[in-house]
């Protein structure tokens, strides 16, 4: 028992920890100011005349529609976006013995897959509201991606082999161009223009599908949800340890 009531408590030390990570983003993003794209290419050319472009670094928030001159096309959807993720993987089930404690040994078939190929493929594109366009670099942002591609194909002759190939799945998730979004980061120079990226300290970067009130609101929902979970098994840690030390 003082097992268990120890893990309940360590599990309740890391959703306080994640509910405190999620606090803190609720608090940037609540005392970030949101731009417009003439505002940010106004501040630009201010602090470029005045100290240097290098030396802009302002944290901030666009919204607007994602843009791009020449879109990226999705590695299994073939669509047009401006970053995607895949994973094309291998399923297989294969026939396993398994001894229990009694020395008794069972037989049964299990599903399994492994990764043949996976990658994570982004680059530079344009938010667009109704004053113009910014530049955006999601290198190292968290993306709100959107499913776009799931395709199983099975496997011509699974075989006879004790592990049976069933077929090839291939997923797929990007940030369509079009998409409304989102964009917490800091206004830096990228080559002679402003843009949004990670701050110089490696700030966190959002890049999300929901618009401001929509994402803090799920986010203090995810922050809820945690301190419940916290003092329940906080209290049931306790309860557990306690009992087990007494008994």
């Amino acid at each position: 028992m003082e097992i268990i009531g120890v893990i309940l408590l360590i599990v309740a030390g890391i959703c306080l920890w994640v509910r405190r990570r999620r606090q803190a983003m609720l608090t940037t993003i609540g005392s970030t100011e949101t731009y417009t794209a003439a505002l940010l290419e106004d501040i630009y050319r201010r602090v470029a005349t005045a100290v240097g472009a290098d030396a802009l670094a302002q944290r901030c928030e666009v919204s607007g529609v994602v843009e791009m001159d020449a879109p990226l096309l999705g590695k299994v959807s073939s669509a047009m976006c401006a970053a995607y993720r895949f994973t094309i993987s291998r399923e297989y089930e294969e026939t396993v013995s398994e001894t229990d404690p009694q020395g008794k040994t069972q037989t049964k078939v299990q599903r399994g897959s492994e990764v043949i190929e996976s990658g994570d493929v982004r680059t530079p594109f344009y938010v667009r509201d109704e004053t113009g366009r910014i530049l955006i670099d999601p290198e190292g942002a968290d993306i709100d991606w959107q499913n776009t591609a799931s395709i199983f194909e099975p496997a011509n002759d699974p075989g006879f082999a004790r592990r049976r190939m069933l077929g090839v799945r291939r997923t797929e998730q990007a940030l369509p161009i079009g998409e409304r979004v989102f964009v917490l980061g800091h206004a830096v120079d990228r080559g002679g223009r402003p843009a949004l990226a990670r701050g110089p300290k490696g700030e966190k970067m959002i890049i999300s599908r929901k618009n401001e009130r929509q994402l803090i609101t799920k986010i203090e929902r995810n922050a809820r949800n945690l301190l419940i979970a916290a003092v329940i098994c906080g209290v049931l840690g306790a309860m557990l340890l306690v009992w087990g030390l007494l008994t």
